[in-house]
C-alpha cells in the first residue's frame, strides 16, 4: 500500500507503484462515457498521476484541481476552522474558559477563570490552546489503537465552540462556499438544525411522554396539528432563507464580478439529534419531514446525528428507525440519509450485538436512501446479502475517510470502502466536519488514492455518484442510476464540452433541473481536467 503523506500519522507501512489500469474495480464501479470503452484521455491522466504520486505537493495540486462533484456528508457547525470561530466570538464580545475552553456569552469583564475571546486573536499560547481544544490540530492518537481518545476529543469540541457559532450561519455558509469552490466541488449538502430548542420545549409542553412504536400516529397528529409547531416550521424556513441571502451578500454574489463560490449549489438536510429523549427525536424528525415537503429547493433531506454510540442512541436505535419508516410511509417523497454503522469494537458502551444490525435496520426498516459511514459492515448480519440489497436499491454510502480515521481509527485494509465498491454499492467521498478535522475534501480524495489505492477512473465514478445520489431537486442527467455510460434522452447525443453549447432539448432539461445542470457541469469540468493533464 501507499504511504499517506501530509498527515500526523502513517496509516500504511510502505509504498507500492501506482496501478495505472482503469479496471482496478469491477466494470460497474468505473464506467466510462467513451463509446469504445478505451477513454485515452483518462488513461493519459492516470499516467500523469503515476508520475507525481510520490511528490506530495504535486499530488495535492492534482487532486485539488480534480472536479469533485458534491459533498453529501457535511455538518455546517463543524465545517469552519477554529480560527473563524475565534473571530466570531471576539466580534460578539464573548468569553472563553481558560481550562476547558468552552465559550460563554459574556460580555467582558469575563467571570473568574475566563478570558475575553479577543485574547485568542493574536498568536500565542492561549490561541494555540483554544484551536487545539476546538479541533483535532496537534492531537496525537495513542499507540495502543484505542479509538476512545480520538472519538471523545472530536465530539467534545462541539460543546466547547458551539456558543461561538451562534448567530453566524451566514458567515459559515460563505466560508464553506468558498472552500467548495476552491476545491472544485459544485454542490454542498450541509446539515443544520434550526429551531431545535423551541421545538423540544414545545414537545415537552404538549407531549410530555416519550412515544413507543404504537404511539407514533397519535404523536404525529398532535404535533402537526398545533399552530405553534406550524409557526416553527415557518421560522426554520425563514431563518435558513435569511442565512442564505446574507451569505450571498457577504460573498458579493449580486455584483458584476461574482466569485466562483456563488456558483456552488447549497442545499440543506435537517439533522435530528439522536441522543435525546425519544419525544424530542421524533418531533425533530417530523419538523425535518415538514421542511422538506414544503420547502424543497432549500431543504432536501433528513438525517440523524450525534454519536451513534451514545447510550440513548444505542438504546433507542430500532425505535428511531421505526419512526423514520412511519414518516416515510406518510411522505414517501422525502429523502433520508442516516448515520449508520459509525461504530467499532473498543468504544465505551458498545457491545458486539450493536455492531450487527445498525446498517441493516437503516436500509431495511428506515428505508434510507443513503447511509453515512457504514464502517461496521464486516460485523453486520450477513454483510454479503446486505450489500447486495444496497446495490439493488441504490443505497449510497457517504465515506468521510478522514473522520473515520480520527474518530474510529479505521483506515487502510480495515476500512470497508473497497468492500462496498467491489459489491457494486455506490459510494461518495465526504468531509463530515472538516473544520474540526483540520481537513478538506481534497485531503479525503488524497486518502482515497493513497490509503485505498483508487485510480482516477474510480475517483471519477465516485464524483459522479455524489451528484447521482444528491438530494438536490430535478431529473437526473444519466439514463440509469449508477450507470454512467449514457445520458437521458434529451441529452443522449450531446457531448459535454466547455467550448460547445448543448442542444436545445438538452438545454431545456438543464434549465429546469438543478440536479441535471450540476451533473452536466461536472462532466464539462472532467473533460477540461482530463484534457489539461493528459497533455502533461
Amino acid at each position: 500500500m501507499r504511504k499517506w503523506y501530509g498527515t500526523r500519522w502513517s496509516v500504511l507501512a510502505g509504498a507500492t507503484a501506482l496501478a495505472v489500469a482503469v479496471g482496478m474495480l469491477p466494470a460497474a464501479a468505473a464506467p466510462s462515457t467513451d463509446p469504445n470503452g478505451t477513454d485515452p484521455q483518462l488513461i493519459a491522466t492516470e499516467g500523469y498521476l503515476g508520475r507525481v504520486a510520490h511528490t506530495p505537493s504535486e499530488l495535492r495540486r492534482f487532486l485539488e484541481e480534480m472536479p469533485k462533484g458534491g459533498d453529501l456528508h457535511h455538518h455546517l457547525g463543524g465545517a469552519v476552522r477554529a480560527e473563524s470561530l475565534i473571530g466570531y466570538a471576539a466580534r460578539d464580545g464573548k468569553c472563553v474558559d481558560t481550562t476547558i475552553h468552552v465559550v460563554t456569552p459574556g460580555p467582558p469583564p469575563c467571570a473568574a477563570g475566563q478570558r475575553p475571546a479577543t485574547d485568542a486573536l493574536p498568536s500565542g499560547p492561549f490561541r494555540r490552546d483554544v484551536i487545539a481544544a476546538w479541533s483535532m490540530r496537534g492531537f496525537v492518537l495513542p499507540p495502543d489503537g484505542d479509538p476512545q481518545p480520538g472519538h471523545d476529543h472530536f465530539f467534545d469540541t462541539f460543546e466547547k465552540f458551539g456558543e461561538a457559532a451562534t448567530g453566524h450561519d451566514a458567515d459559515m455558509l460563505a466560508e464553506v462556499a468558498r472552500d467548495s469552490a476552491k476545491e472544485h466541488s459544485g454542490y454542498l449538502e450541509t446539515l443544520v438544525t434550526p429551531e431545535v430548542g423551541p421545538l423540544n420545549q414545545l414537545a415537552d409542553r404538549i407531549l410530555p411522554n416519550d412515544p413507543g412504536p404504537d404511539d407514533l400516529a397519535a404523536f404525529h397528529a398532535t404535533l402537526v396539528g398545533d399552530r405553534r409547531f406550524q409557526a416553527l416550521v415557518r421560522q426554520a424556513a425563514d431563518h435558513t432563507d435569511r442565512a442564505v441571502r446574507d451569505s450571498r451578500k457577504l460573498l458579493g454574489c449580486d455584483t458584476g464580478t461574482a466569485p466562483e463560490a456563488c456558483r456552488v449549489a447549497i442545499r440543506f438536510d435537517y439533522q435530528v439529534l439522536r441522543a435525546l429523549d425519544s419525544r424530542h427525536v421524533f418531533a425533530q424528525q417530523i419538523l425535518g419531514f415538514e421542511l422538506v415537503r414544503r420547502h424543497l429547493g432549500r431543504f432536501v433531506g433528513v438525517n440523524m446525528v450525534q454519536p451513534e454510540d451514545a447510550p440513548v442512541a444505542l438504546r433507542d436505535y430500532t425505535l428511531h428507525m421505526r419512526m423514520v419508516d412511519f414518516l416515510k410511509s406518510r411522505s414517501p417523497g422525502v429523502r433520508v440519509s442516516l448515520h449508520a454503522g459509525e461504530l467499532v469494537e473498543g468504544l465505551k458502551g458498545v457491545h458486539t450485538r450493536d455492531l450487527t444490525f445498525h446498517i441493516n435496520e437503516a436500509v431495511d426498516v428506515a428505508r434510507a436512501d443513503r447511509i453515512g459511514h457504514g464502517v461496521d459492515l464486516a460485523h453486520e448480519r450477513d454483510p454479503r446479502a446486505l450489500t447486495a440489497r444496497m446495490r439493488q436499491r441504490h443505497v449510497l454510502v457517504e465515506a468521510p475517510l478522514i473522520s473515520n480515521a480520527e474518530i474510529l481509527r479505521v483506515s487502510g485494509d480495515r476500512h470497508p470502502l473497497r468492500t462496498y465498491l467491489n459489491a457494486g454499492v455506490p459510494v461518495a467521498l465526504a468531509t463530515d466536519d472538516p473544520g474540526v478535522s483540520r481537513s478538506d475534501l481534497t485531503a479525503v480524495f488524497q486518502q482515497a488514492f493513497i490509503d485505498q489505492e483508487l485510480t482516477v477512473a474510480n475517483l471519477r465514478t465516485l464524483t459522479r455518484a455524489s451528484l447521482d445520489h444528491a438530494f438536490i431537486e430535478g431529473a437526473d442527467l444519466w439514463k440509469e442510476q449508477d450507470r454512467y455510460d449514457a445520458f437521458a434522452k434529451p441529452c443522449a447525443h450531446d457531448v459535454p464540452d466547455p467550448h460547445r453549447a448543448p442542444s436545445a432539448a438538452c438545454r431545456t432539461l438543464l434549465n429546469v433541473s438543478p440536479k441535471a445542470a450540476a451533473q452536466w457541469q461536472l462532466e464539462v469540468d472532467w473533460r477540461e481536467f482530463e484534457n489539461r493533464y493528459a497533455r502533461r
